[in-house]
């Protein structure tokens, strides 16, 4: 369940695109 961990990031923005990068 990675979609918790992106919501969290998503706040950041930039950590999100690097975090769907690795999906």
């Amino acid at each position: 369940c990675s979609y918790t961990v992106r919501t969290i990031y998503g706040v950041l923005g930039i950590k999100i695109w690097i975090f769907v990068d690795e999906e």
